[in-house]
């Protein structure tokens, strides 16, 4: 196997990876918070030519739900990343309000996108409990 052919492996294994620890993160705040929220997952393909989402959904009891997502990209310059965590808001515009958005960050080798994937997903992974319990507690202004 030549390094393209191991590259082509790695990534959809860092795909894979990344869904795995969206799914971890919804399942550890499932099991702190239950019975009060429900959990999914989802990963939606080519919605933009290129691109992936990868994200997990909470459903708060209120109806609300809370939604953590990983959105990256390829292309024939460069992978791209991006992340954020909203929730349904009928007073927000298009009834959707984002408590945290990680700007598209761009890398130029598989090397750089897996790392960017990975620290999008920290940041995630650090926030998404709080904002959760600020959700809950009501205290959560975006």
């Amino acid at each position: 196997m030549d390094t393209a052919d191991r590259d082509a492996q790695r990534l959809p294994i860092a795909q894979w990876s990344a869904a795995e620890r969206l799914r971890k993160l919804a399942y550890s705040l499932y099991l702190e918070h239950q019975p009060d929220i429900g959990w999914r997952e989802f990963a939606r393909y080519g919605a933009i030519a290129g691109s992936q989402v990868l994200a997990v959904t909470l459903d708060l009891k209120d109806g609300r739900e809370m939604l953590c997502s990983l959105v990256i990209g390829m292309s024939p310059e460069a992978f791209s990343v991006e992340s954020d965590i909203g929730v349904d808001d009928p007073e927000a515009d298009n009834g959707f309000r984002y408590l945290l958005e990680i700007p598209e960050s761009f890398a130029h080798s598989l090397d750089e996108f897996i790392a960017l994937i990975d620290r999008q997903l920290d940041q995630l992974a650090e926030a998404a409990p709080r904002l959760l319990r600020e959700l809950r507690s009501g205290t959560s202004m975006g």
